[in-house]
């Protein structure tokens, strides 16, 4: 075996000790992986160094592009690996192109990275480079809503591709998902898009390289907490965090989350947490004026027909066409991210109900004391065991558009409603 030949081998067994490391060790050596990885790192680059005067100048391209590649396989940025994949393009080679690639991505350098991935694809087409231009293409900055769908489209096709290459990667999957993920979330909000999301993660998980990965359960989250699965969206939070211990962004949005299920929960049981005479004010304040358009007559998202309104205590579980409930707001609880704007809702027979929000523009929302009409809500009973914690129920009406909502006898118009943001955390090959 040659020289170039047996550091080939090391780095591919570096990767392959990297990418598989909890089908050999277990998903519990979590906070073992990156102290492991390192290890073997430092022994691959002492084999390299060990053989590189052994290298003939035909090799010496190669041989840039596996040391970078050694000391670019860790999440950080490294100064080191920069440099020698960048001696590594100057013999053209595709590999080391993505590589550069990566490398700069992680640097923060989403142009350089862009030319990296671009270069390489024009040399050879493989799914991991159409894999980061997909990922590259929804990070990428935006002036104007069309030009951020143009990136969300370009991602979307260069997913399809790197799919294309290869039907059964599991990781080509989960890029996918996160493409119909941004494009549902960021440009169309089409269910369609989200159904395809979720299948494509299906088909990720089905992957045993692909179903370790914390990336995975973190974009499953973002599906989760949008469809008001509260117990899913939290275990999913924590096998990401389990799987990756340093990604600390999991731990805390973990308990961002916990904290704004606790506090609506308990803003529900205790409405509000308002004074009996302040609560008895509001209550008494309710009457049917303030359904607006829908006190006399119907719109058009109630095809013409006058709703039946109906007290809180007699919604039915899942979608209550033709009928709209009506109340007060007795306070609002709003999670970090801003997704959902929830808040409580008494009706006249003091029923309490949370009201969760979605796609409602920056500073649009309620206060406590505004009228309230839901038209067509959507009951939902939760019952959450929260890991490790305690177990929550209370009942919510979910609304998709704010479009459906009458806030002191005005229906709320198109101007307030924006497309809800996600930040869907991603990261080089």
């Amino acid at each position: 075996m040659t020289a170039i030949e047996k550091i080939r081998e090391a780095v591919t067994e570096l990767y392959k000790f990297r990418d598989e490391y909890y089908t050999t060790h277990g998903t519990d050596a979590a906070v073992k992986k990156n102290q492991d990885v390192q290890r073997q790192i430092k022994k691959t680059l002492q084999l390299i160094d060990s053989h590189k005067d052994e290298i003939g100048p035909e090799s010496k391209g190669e041989l840039y592009f596996l040391r970078g590649r050694v000391l670019n396989a860790t999440p950080e940025y490294s100064a080191e690996a920069e440099e020698e994949l960048g001696k590594a393009t100057r013999f053209n080679l595709p590999d080391a192109w993505n590589e550069l690639g990566e490398c700069q991505y992680k640097k923060g350098d989403l142009s350089g990275a862009q030319t990296c991935f671009e270069k390489a694809l024009k040399l050879v087409q493989k799914k991991v480079y159409y894999r980061n231009m997909s990922m590259l293409m929804r990070s990428l900055p935006w002036k104007t809503p069309a030009e951020r769908e143009e990136n969300v489209n370009k991602g979307l096709e260069y997913a399809r591709n790197a799919l294309k290459l290869d039907m059964s990667d599991g990781h080509s999957w989960l890029v996918l998902g996160n493409a119909y993920l941004a494009s549902f979330f960021s440009v169309d909000s089409k269910l369609e898009s989200l159904k395809n999301c979720k299948a494509a993660y299906i088909k990720a998980a089905n992957d045993p390289l692909a179903a370790v990965l914390p990336e995975l359960h973190f974009s499953t989250f973002h599906v989760q907490w949008y469809e008001e699965d509260y117990a899913g969206a939290l275990n999913s939070l924590l096998q990401a965090y389990k799987l990756e211990p340093t990604w600390i962004e999991c731990k805390s949005k973990f308990d961002e989350c916990r904290r704004f299920l606790n506090k609506l929960a308990q803003m529900v049981k205790s409405k509000g947490q308002l004074n009996q005479r302040r609560l008895m004010g509001f209550i008494g304040d309710i009457n049917n004026s303030q359904l607006g358009p829908y006190d006399n007559g119907g719109t058009n998202l109630s095809g013409g027909r006058k709703p039946d309104l109906v007290p809180l205590a007699l919604l039915g579980e899942g979608s209550n066409q033709d009928k709209i409930i009506l109340g007060k707001v007795v306070c609002t609880v709003i999670p970090d991210s801003g997704i959902p704007f929830s808040f409580c809702l008494v009706d006249k027979d003091s029923s309490c109900i949370a009201v969760t929000v979605y796609n409602w523009a920056s500073g649009c929302g309620v206060k406590i004391g505004d009228s309230v009409a839901v038209l067509a809500p959507v009951l939902k009973t939760h019952v959450v065991q929260v890991p490790e914690g305690e177990k929550l129920e209370f009942r919510s009406v979910r609304v998709a558009l704010p479009l459906m909502l009458v806030v002191n006898k005005r229906s709320v118009g198109i101007s307030q409603v924006a497309t809800s943001q996600i930040i869907s955390q991603q990261k080089p090959e």
